[in-house]
Order: C-alpha cells, then structure tokens, then sequence
C-alpha cells in the first residue's frame, strides 16, 4: 500500500516545515528528524545574520579604505608647504612611496639640449663654444 497523506508525520519534507528561502540563498537539502527543527529556525537566524553579515563587511571596507588613505593624508599634511612652493614655481610633484615622499621637478629643464656643436664639453677654457658660452647646452626653442 502506498501512503499518500503520510498522517503519521514520518519523513515529512522539511521544506514544508520551513519558511521560504531566500531568492538569493540556495535551497538546503532536506535531513533526518534530529535536524529538521534546527532547520527550521535557521532562516530567520540567515536572514537576521546576513544582514548583520553585510553591515559589518560594509563597516570593515569602510575601515580598511580609511586605513589604505592614512599615508595620503598624511604625506599631504607633512609635505603641504613643499607642495606649495612647487606650485608657486610650477614644478612638477610626483607623491611616491604610497603618498609618504615626494619628487619635484622643474620643467623647464625639458627645454635644455647638449650643444651640437661641441657636443656638450663646452669647448676649451680659453675659447669657449659660441652656441653654448661654454657650458655645454644650449636651450631649445631659443631663436
């Protein structure tokens, strides 16, 4: 004979037992007796986890990019009168070492070039080069 109704509540399926899953949880695989009642009160428990679970990731990422910004802020903060002066003269400032140093740079040294004529040894010291008076470079652009 085949038991249909299954009155006797043995095997019953445990997802009758519980309350719907989740559409993004995967549904669990129904177990023995002992486990349906923990079953049972593990979605509301999921549920109430898993947003306390997202709430404290959401804390923590807001933590750890807090942390990764301290170098920043503070390399900012020591090097504020520097940078200052760079700008004052247009220099160029590259922050290196995750924000904890800096390199300044003048541009103005792009527009210098080794003298063709004498190749950049200025010539001898009694009859310097013409192009370059002597030292070597000359600057581009100049006419």
């Amino acid at each position: 004979m085949i038991n249909i109704s299954n009155s006797t509540s043995k095997n019953n399926p445990s997802w009758l037992l519980e309350a719907p899953a989740d559409p993004d949880q995967p549904t669990r695989p129904s177990g023995s007796a002992g486990t349906r009642e923990a079953a049972s009160s593990r979605p509301a428990a999921d549920a109430a986890g898993g947003h306390a679970l997202s709430a404290v990731t959401v804390v923590g990422r807001l933590l750890l990019s807090w942390l990764a910004a301290l170098p920043g802020r503070l390399g900012d903060w020591l090097f504020a009168a520097n940078d200052t002066e760079a700008y004052w003269n247009d220099w160029q400032i590259t922050k290196t070492r995750g924000g904890l140093g800096r390199s300044y740079r003048d541009p103005r040294f792009d527009l210098l070039a080794e003298c063709p004529k004498c190749h950049g040894a200025g010539g001898p010291a009694k009859l310097p080069c013409p192009p370059c008076l002597g030292t070597g470079r000359i600057t581009l652009g100049e006419g």
